[in-house]
């Protein structure tokens, strides 16, 4: 019996969360840093955030996108993709941080976004915007900025400007300057340049180094990139030509690594996250050559192993139907649920809950889940729960068959599925139908046909059963995949 799950990313009861070891509440001083600079992007039905995470606080072991809320996506690196959305709706997220001991960050600043056609009617066109300067020294300055756009806009590539000349190309949002005279003031800006090669400036800043001597070693050279794990990527160089007596590693303005020899690791980072490394030189006195070219690289795609769902729960809800819940902390495309403790496959879909139906009355099984992802293959099946199906009445009504679904259009943000299906003969009678998306009861009919009315844009994933006067279900018929159309704007 193979059954369809529901895709909601919504599932986030506390008991759940409690018997997965995930939190509700967290402390702020004890747990990991709030997650900064938290851009979206959106498709037509989807929304695509990132974000970054200060190495302050305890490590965080994966992250929770929350929209009123609710928690509406979780993922073990720095970016995840708000799915199924309906077409032209406006959302509103924040993101935290949770370690490996539960303890959930306080979450970061919002950012709404609305689900419409994502391809960009601009080229680079928006001017970077909330340029600061830190961290300056005598011979250095950091720098950041808003990578924000409007939805119309693509990334285009970044400049960093020093008294109106670039020295930096990039494609973050943070920028090291070093090499500089003490004492001495310069204008600082970013630009983006759009597809004519027009360049869109930030405000200038006006920033001044300083005091101290003048000597500064040369900047290295040759930076490469050797190896890379999902964690962490080997840097080396050619040894800078002066005094140098260290060397300091930069992931745009963000110091990652130190060394006395002309090689690092940087570790600490997500999996399949992009960074753009420089390196300096720095002498005795602490004078800082300037950066060495940049170099861009990413970590590996995947974890060593992806993550089980946790925080199963099965719940009886009557003598022939089980409904079970669980919570996944990796950005999964499906699940997979097992009868223990044979290993059946009984249920499989894109969602984080399932109904198993036409069971014997008071009769026990285990379940367990694992979880399938786009690059990294599947988990391992998590933790095995035991449940039992209440007492009742034995007969079943036979399932339907042939479950099929038709859309169309049916207004500017609607669009109409007609469901149908058959129902052979069946020795318990059969006095209705209930349809499921996952867990949650989708629909309910009294013949073998509907036509629903629903927004436009999300994927729904249905199974039927058949219901007897006592209220026990029929294993099911489908499932059926069906997408609500949406008019994409002129």
């Amino acid at each position: 019996m193979r059954q369809v799950l529901r895709r909601t990313g919504l599932f986030a009861v506390a008991t759940a969360l409690a018997l997965a070891g995930l939190p509700g509440t967290a402390s702020a001083s004890s747990g990991p840093a709030i997650p900064q600079r938290l851009y979206a992007r959106n498709g037509a039905t989807s929304i695509a955030l990132s974000w970054t995470q200060p190495a302050s606080g305890s490590r965080p072991t994966y992250f929770q996108v929350y929209e009123n809320g609710a928690v509406v996506a979780r993922n073990t690196t720095i970016h995840a993709t708000v799915g199924n959305l309906v077409f032209n709706s406006t959302h509103t997220y924040t993101v935290t941080a949770v370690d490996h001991y539960g303890r959930e960050s306080a979450p970061s600043a919002p950012v709404t976004r609305t689900a419409i056609v994502g391809g960009p009617f601009g080229c680079g066109l928006t001017a970077p915007s909330g340029l600061v300067a830190t961290d300056v020294t005598a011979s250095a300055v950091s720098l950041s900025w808003s990578n924000a756009q409007p939805y119309w806009d693509q990334p285009g590539t970044l400049l960093v400007l020093l008294d109106g000349a670039v020295v930096q190309q990039t494609t973050l949002d943070s920028a090291r300057i070093s090499g500089l005279a003490p004492a001495s003031t310069h204008t600082v800006q970013v630009a983006r340049r759009d597809c004519n090669g027009t360049l869109h400036p930030s405000v200038r800043l006006t920033v001044t180094t300083l005091s101290g001597g003048s000597a500064r070693p040369a900047a290295p050279t040759g930076l490469t990139v050797g190896a890379r794990t999902n964690t962490s990527i080997a840097l080396s160089w050619a040894p800078s030509t002066g005094a140098a007596v260290r060397y300091q590693v930069y992931d745009g303005a963000t110091p990652v690594a130190a060394s006395t020899a002309a090689s690092a690791t940087v570790s600490g980072l997500w999996r399949d996250t992009g960074h753009q490394f420089t390196v300096s030189a720095l002498d005795a006195a602490g004078g800082e050559s300037a950066q060495s070219a940049p170099m861009a690289t990413a970590t590996q795609t995947c974890d060593p192993s992806v993550p089980a769902p946790t925080g199963l729960t099965a719940t009886a809800l009557s003598a022939s139907t089980i409904a079970l819940h669980w919570v996944s902390t990796v950005e999964a495309t499906g699940f997979t649920v097992y009868a223990k403790p044979s290993g059946a496959v009984i249920a499989t879909g894109p969602a984080d809950s399932a109904v198993i139906t036409g069971l014997p009355s008071a009769s026990t099984r285990g379940y367990a889940v694992s979880a399938q992802t786009a690059a990294c293959g599947s988990s391992a099946p998590g933790s095995t729960v035991t449940a039992a199906t209440l007492a009742g009445p034995a007969a079943r009504p036979t399932a339907p068959t042939g479950l099929t679904a038709s859309v169309r259009q049916s207004g500017a943000f609607t669009g109409t599925a007609t469901l149908s299906w058959t129902q052979p003969a069946s020795a318990d009678p059969v006095t209705g139908y209930r349809l499921y998306e996952g867990a949650a009861l989708f629909a309910t009919a009294s013949g073998t046909s509907l036509m629903l009315t629903l927004p436009s844009g999300p994927t729904h994933t249905v199974i039927v059963v058949a219901v007897d006067a006592a209220g026990q279900e029929s294993t099911a018929a489908g499932p059926v995949r069906f997408t609500i159309p949406f008019i994409p704007p002129p």
